[in-house]
């Protein structure tokens, strides 16, 4: 429940990797669809949020009525503290934290504060618009490994709008669509991707993700995943032309799991 409102969460699950992956944006379709196709060959979780236009089709938002009044979120922007504060009603911030919460038991373990037993990171999927396709300042902020960049004399950049979040960024040449990238919370994640060609974003450490702007700490999964110490990979891929893309991005996953599979073995 979220508020008065029952929101439907899907879980699709299959015996193999071990290994939860995370669509909390309903319009996203074809990184929910890729997602869920790899499961059904490698095994693994895919945990889906369902949200609904009013007229029926998917939804970035969740739409939620408390106490006769009718809210919005984004959830993929309410897993802390601070997210909620920048992005819910004060007097909807604890209905909101308790579906947050909810989520959180879902998607790992201990009360939402590790991963669940053999897994090794959790791994979100997201699509994007198409930034060639916006001008001007819609362009400028839109979402692509580049956009994460420190602004300066050695880019075309004026800014670079979520470079507060990252400690540095990999542009692959082999990467022709900068919409395209893979976000880590940790840099010993960043091998694997980098030599597939794929833009790579590493997010700041835990110690500098605790501040009160919103543009820094937002509420979001990388967010939380990082200031509990858990591992975190996210694949964003443009809606219309990159899911061959992002379903190689799994492909790496896969082949991660592998990897940290044959490390456990005594």
């Amino acid at each position: 429940m979220l508020g008065e409102t029952a929101v439907t969460v899907n879980v699709y699950e299959k015996d193999g990797a071990r290994v939860t992956f995370f669509a909390p944006h309903h319009n996203e379709r074809n990184a929910s669809d890729a997602a869920r196709e790899a499961v059904a060959r490698g095994g693994g979780r895919l945990v889906e949020i369902v949200s609904l236009h009013e007229r029926g089709g998917p939804a970035r938002n969740l739409r939620f009525r408390l106490r006769g009044r009718d809210y919005a979120v984004d959830p993929n922007r309410i897993f802390t503290e601070n997210g909620r504060r920048c992005g819910v009603a004060p007097e909807a911030e604890a209905a909101v934290k308790g579906f947050a919460e909810g989520l959180l038991e879902l998607v790992f373990a201990a009360g939402g504060k590790r991963l669940r037993d053999g897994e090794s990171f959790v791994v979100a999927v997201h699509n994007n618009a198409d930034s060639d396709e916006k001008l001007g300042r819609e362009r400028a902020a839109d979402l692509t490994a580049a956009a994460f960049l420190r602004a300066g004399a050695s880019n075309n950049f004026s800014h670079g709008p979520f470079q507060e979040q990252a400690a540095g960024v990999y542009l692959s040449n082999r990467e022709a669509d900068g919409d395209n990238f893979v976000l880590i919370s940790t840099p010993r994640l960043m091998a694997a991707f980098a030599e597939s060609g794929f833009n790579v974003v590493v997010q700041k450490p835990a110690a500098e993700l605790g501040d009160r702007r919103c543009g820094i700490d937002d509420g979001s999964l990388s967010v939380y995943s990082s200031l509990q110490g858990i591992p975190y990979i996210n694949l964003e891929a443009d809606a219309r032309t990159g899911g061959p893309r992002q379903r190689q991005m799994l492909e790496v996953v896969y082949e991660l799991l592998t990897k940290a599979s044959a490390e456990r073995r005594p």
